[in-house]
């Protein structure tokens, strides 16, 4: 399985899909996963797909004002995308993401907000409905003095928990561009700084692209494929 990175195109990101696409080729990723709130005004995806030796998947970023509405929009979203991806930025959006099991990924809360760590209702909740714990370690590569060192306390703890209850985890440099893009071979060093092992790093960057493995396979219900 080939490493795989989740990001943002053009117009919410500032690089188009075909240019990230290029990038990621030249530094070694085999797969991208394009997670835009609103996937439909990409820029020209077609011309990503066309480029050779580089897979481009098309997912979203799902938002909501509520946990209520959250579910709805996944719920919707869930039949036409191959990969849905939720940013926590509050508890009770955290909570009602890792309760979803339509939801595949969870970016880590520490990433907006030190202060708020992965508790242990979200960690139980993730882990029985597997929703993977996504770190963005965009944040270790643009902060600097005391923030970082919190930044990293604050990560190391939450990988703590979810080392704890067996979560799924994912890593991204949260890129916007494709030249925040990193090569595979540094952002698992930058994960093995934020306390991750080494295979746990690189297992960390091959998930994505399995959870879209699984998803579009034909499940008829929980545990049972339509072969």
């Amino acid at each position: 399985m080939s490493f795989c990175e989740c990001l943002k195109a053009y117009p919410e990101g500032s690089a188009s899909a075909s240019r990230l696409a290029l990038t990621a080729k030249g530094l070694g990723y085999n797969s991208l996963i394009i997670c835009n709130v609103e996937p439909q005004k990409i820029f020209r995806p077609d011309a990503a797909s066309a480029i050779k030796g580089v897979r481009v998947i098309v997912g979203a970023e799902v938002t909501a004002d509520n946990p209520r509405a959250l579910k709805s929009r996944v719920s919707a979203m869930r039949a036409r995308f191959p990969f849905l991806m939720v940013t926590g930025r509050t508890d009770e959006m955290i909570r009602a993401a890792s309760e979803d099991p339509n939801v595949d990924l969870l970016i880590h809360p520490c990433a907006y907000d030190i202060r708020r760590s992965l508790s242990i209702a979200t960690a139980r909740a993730a882990k029985l409905n597997r929703v993977a714990i996504g770190f963005d370690l965009g944040a270790l590569a643009h902060l600097r003095g005391s923030s970082r060192a919190r930044w990293l306390e604050a990560a190391r703890r939450n990988l703590q928990v979810a080392r704890k209850f067996e979560l799924s985890l994912v890593i991204t440099a949260g890129a916007l561009s494709h030249l925040d893009l990193k090569a595979p071979r540094d952002l698992i060093a930058l994960a093995e700084v934020a306390g991750f092992e080494r295979k746990e790093a690189a297992e960390a960057l091959k998930l994505p692209e399995k959870l879209v493995e699984l998803n579009r396979r034909c499940w008829t219900s929980p545990g049972v494929e339509l072969l």
